[in-house]
């Protein structure tokens, strides 16, 4: 039987060092650190799992002061008993190379050839394979080996996509079961993700995930997104690979994952951070990340109605690029000034459909619902099927735009809208609780 943690994203940024931060992001810097070491208090409590896992994005934003703030706390995980293995990611650094020409903008970065020696402690020095430093394989028990996986030059190379079936062919050659742990997504948390952030999803990531799946490889942890979700690929061949994205522990709802590998199946609980050293103004810790979260969604919403170059600015934040709100300020614009007054009731009348909008939920403000859908797909709840009031009329309203939009959408290869917006509402498959088959 194998025990892990695994947490990503933690995105540590040291206050002490380089003082308050003013960025607005979903996650919370200036926190961090309070979250980082409540997180690693719960996990040394648990006595029972002595493994944790860390994929990418350690640091906020690659500066070496976040890097040796954030080693201190790790080395205390080491200290209490655990073992820790990392893979670092595009947060981690600020210059590629030692001549890179940015050296004079950026005092303070880390360079990526410096990553390996930083991280030495915690998962590179005990490596049975390396490939290029950043990528290695560890064996974390008899029988069980950890493929941790550097996929931060835009997905897999030739070369380390051949290493990484090497890997896992010697490993059941040897007998072992072996799983994947990389940063960027390898399947689309969410079905919004590959339209709005598919620069951010793993290099080439539709043929890579057939040919690792078809290889043997049957579970992958991954990062980035900030999205809790598990969901499977089945190729061609019948082969199954399992898909684990966990959200930033620095993040609403502060996930930690907890999984079992026994025998017969990979079991996957998830745990929250509880308490923090932190002023939360009186609130839980969920309910302080939840408020962060939801600063950064309301600003968008105002910058769409009264300020597209603000909007410009914090894209970047949720993964869309600038120049994609510039292409489309006009729309975002009116679309925004509409979203501010509308209700669902009014929009269902706008729509054509008043009667299919209950009593009870007509006076929801449709931005409001539009935040906390945004929220359930980032914290793996999204509980709006077809048979509940919201379910029902977020799918009266859309089935009806969508034919008004048939020959845009039918022009652009989208597909059926409504089925789109019911996949992004509702998921039935459990984001946070699983019990996957090892077969």
């Amino acid at each position: 039987m194998l025990k892990f943690f695994l947490i990503t994203d933690t995105h540590y940024y040291n206050c002490e060092a380089l003082g308050h931060s003013s960025h607005v992001d979903q996650i919370t810097l200036n926190e961090s650190g309070a979250i980082i070491d409540a997180a690693f208090d719960q996990m040394i409590a648990q006595a029972d799992t002595e493994i944790v896992l860390i994929a990418g994005d350690l640091s906020s934003n690659g500066e070496r002061a976040n890097h040796d703030g954030f080693i201190k706390k790790l080395r205390r995980l080491r200290e209490n008993g655990k073992r820790v293995y990392v893979v670092t990611a595009t947060h981690d650094f600020g210059l590629v190379n030692l001549d890179d020409a940015d050296a004079e903008r950026r005092p303070g970065a880390t360079y990526r050839s410096e990553l390996r020696g930083l991280y030495d402690d915690f998962g590179f020095r005990d490596a049975i394979a390396e490939y290029e430093q950043l990528s290695y394989v560890a064996q974390l028990a008899p029988g069980y080996r950890l493929l941790g996986l550097n996929d931060d030059l835009d997905g897999y190379s030739a070369g380390q996509l051949a290493w990484i079936l090497e890997q896992i062919r010697q490993a059941r050659a040897d007998g072992q079961f072996i799983f994947a742990m990389t940063h960027h997504p390898a399947l689309p948390p969410s079905p919004i993700y590959p339209l709005i952030s598919r620069r951010d999803m793993l290099g080439d990531y539709e043929n890579v995930t057939t040919v690792l799946a078809d290889a043997g490889l049957r579970f992958i942890f991954t990062g980035h997104s900030h999205m809790q979700d598990i969901r499977c690929k089945r190729t061609e061949s019948g082969n199954t690979l399992y898909h684990i994205n966990t959200g930033a522990l620095v993040g609403y709802d502060t996930p930690i994952r907890k999984v079992t590998v026994d025998g017969q199946a990979m079991r996957i609980e998830t745990q929250r951070v509880e308490r923090i050293d932190w002023d939360t103004q009186g609130k839980t810790v969920s309910e302080y990340t939840q408020d962060c979260f939801d600063r950064l969604l309301k600003d968008i919403f105002h910058s769409a109605a009264y300020d597209i170059g603000h909007l410009a600015d914090i894209a970047p934040g949720f993964s869309v690029p600038k120049e994609t709100v510039f292409q489309y300020r006009v729309p975002i614009k009116i679309v925004g000034k509409i979203l501010d007054r509308l209700t669902l009731g009014g929009l269902g009348r706008l729509c054509l459909c008043p009667r299919r909008v209950a009593k009870g939920v007509k006076r929801v403000k449709v931005n409001e619902l539009m935040l906390e859908l945004v929220r359930n797909v980032y914290a793996g709840d999204e509980p709006y099927s077809a048979d509940t009031p919201i379910g029902r009329a977020l799918l009266a309203i859309v089935g009806n735009i969508g034919v008004l939009l048939r020959p845009l959408l039918k022009k652009t290869g989208f597909g059926d809208l409504r089925d789109f917006i019911a996949s992004l509402i509702y998921d039935s498959t459990p984001d946070n609780e699983a019990v996957l088959p090892l077969a």
